[in-house]
């Protein structure tokens, strides 16, 4: 270093190139502006590769035999890719015979039988990921499951043997915490690996909804009968001990925002004249040891606008992967992946009206609801969140394009997927919709893109007791689908993860995988 010459510019390249690796990318890019010898240093492939982390909501991986210059330039090849939806691989899987399924982490599972799972790793030619496939023989019928593929976790449902004593007022579910890849007790869970939780009602049969958010393990019980109350229950799975219990007719679905804050949404209001959707937001880092309502202890509570008189809401549900902390095994030593918190909520209102169920969707960024909660005073609970404060300019309400599908995988990062129909003049189409607003900026700055921005105004009138405005910005990108062999064969439905799309025909039982 020059002595005389004290400054920055003077450290030697190879200590300036250190500093700016250690910048985030909104510094990076301010360094680009403030001489011609910071812009040839922010132009090399370290701070390029940050920014191009960033506007692809991506994070870095661990160490590997792969340069920064390696990581680059795949990087840069799967944002080309998605952004065109040109996959380098097409290919028919089996569906099997079995009636549960899930995708999550770039892991497709699916049951053979009751009591046998089948896992694929779902294949990338750009994050250097090789396929795989496994199955696991259990020693219980399964009625239900998720699992986390960092953690190796596969989370089961036992379907119940038989009933419980004609005397008894509760019905016990059992739910096993297995290693992901042997079946076997998860090596963290508590002794024994086995939550057993007991319903209120002893007859009813349940449905399940379960998610999965680092060691948190929530499950949304719903049960088939007009008396019995839904009951969500959030565990500690590691040591088995609840987090909190939450019981009321109320509840619809719920979510993970963070690894602190839980979504719970609920549409059903006997009280209101007109009904409006909430989404209540609890504090996990509260727990309680006693069951309460939605009414009990909520933080803060998103308010929707008001339905009309006419429109009757039967059903609510939230999707959104990866959870909020999700990160893949560091063993793996991928080059990168999903940013942690980088994800957009779908949330799905069903509407009756004028005798017919109409969905509508909402997208929303959870760092959208999460910065409303984060700005209110620590001593504020029970705080009620107008629409006009979070609504109109922070989410993109329509009319939804397909009817429900018990394939709820269409969202990934920032990411929803979905098909249109085929109809004699036009083929199928897939279409997906990008809220990554970073990329989006950028993409606008390149002549010739290929996706349609949309930064209109959608307008809902005759749904809600006023005419509702949102304006929450994304870009569409489509590609028609090659004709099938077969003219009666028809795709129903597209399920997305990080690396990969599944084109799914339910009616023929038929899977094809597009890998990216």
């Amino acid at each position: 270093m020059n002595m005389e010459d004290p400054t920055l510019t003077s450290l030697p390249v190879e200590l300036i190139h250190k500093i700016i690796s250690l910048l985030d990318w909104r510094t990076i890019l301010v360094c680009r502006e403030v001489c011609r010898f910071f812009h040839s240093i922010v132009q090399g492939d370290s701070a390029q590769y940050e920014i191009e982390l960033a506007v692809s909501g991506m994070v870095d991986g661990p160490p590997s035999t792969l340069t920064t210059s390696d990581r680059l330039a795949l990087l840069k090849e799967r944002n080309a890719a998605w952004e065109s939806l040109r996959w380098i691989e097409s290919r028919d899987i089996p569906m099997m015979q079995g009636h549960i399924w899930e995708l999550y982490g770039d892991v497709f599972a699916q049951s053979s039988t009751s009591d046998v799972l089948h896992f694929r790793q779902l294949p990338s030619k750009y994050r250097k990921i090789e396929e795989k496939t496994w199955g696991v023989a259990l020693d219980i019928n399964v009625r239900d499951f998720t699992m986390d593929p960092a953690q190796d976790l596969l989370v089961l449902i036992e379907e119940p043997t038989q009933l419980p004593h004609i005397n008894a007022t509760t019905r016990s579910i059992r739910i096993h915490l297995r290693s992901l890849t042997t079946g076997d007790r998860h090596r963290l869970a508590p002794q024994p690996a086995i939550l057993v939780h007991d319903l209120n009602v002893r007859h009813a049969r349940a449905t399940y909804t379960l998610r999965v958010c680092d060691n948190l393990l929530g499950i949304l019980f719903t049960l088939q009968d007009e008396d019995a109350d839904p009951e969500l229950t959030i565990w500690d799975w590691s040591t088995g001990k609840v987090i909190l219990t939450c019981f009321s007719s109320e509840i619809a679905t719920f979510a993970f925002l963070s690894s602190r804050f839980l979504l719970v949404g609920s549409i059903f209001d006997s009280e209101a004249i007109n009904i409006q959707a909430r989404l209540y937001v609890f504090d996990m880092t509260k727990p309680s040891n006693e069951t309460f309502g939605l009414w009990a202890d909520y933080s803060c509570v998103f308010l929707w606008p008001e339905f009309n008189f006419w429109t009757n809401p039967v059903a609510l549900s939230i999707r959104s992967d990866p959870s909020p902390t999700w990160q893949p095994n560091p063993e793996t030593r991928l080059p990168f992946s999903t940013a942690p918190g980088d994800r957009l909520l779908i949330i799905t209102v069903s509407l009756v009206n004028n005798d017919r169920i109409v969905p509508y969707d909402m997208f929303v960024s959870a760092d959208t609801l999460l910065s409303h909660i984060e700005a209110l005073p620590t001593e504020v609970r029970s705080r009620e969140i107008k629409w006009d404060e979070w609504g109109p300019a922070g989410t993109r309400l329509m009319r939804s394009l397909s009817q429900p599908s018990l394939w709820v995988c269409y969202v990934f990062g920032t990411k929803f997927v979905s098909l249109t129909e085929p109809t004699h003049t036009s083929p199928q189409t897939l279409e997906m919709w990008d809220f990554n607003q970073l990329a989006m900026k950028r993409d606008a700055k390149v002549q010739g893109g290929i996706s349609h921005h949309v930064r209109d105004t959608t307008v809902i009138d005759r749904v809600f007791a006023d005419e509702i405005y949102t304006s929450l910005p994304y870009r569409v990108i489509k590609r028609t689908l090659p004709p099938h062999s077969s003219p009666e064969l028809s795709f129903t439905a597209v399920i997305c993860s990080e690396d990969s799309l599944i084109l799914v025909d339910s009616s023929h039982r038929y899977l094809r995988l597009l890998t990216f």
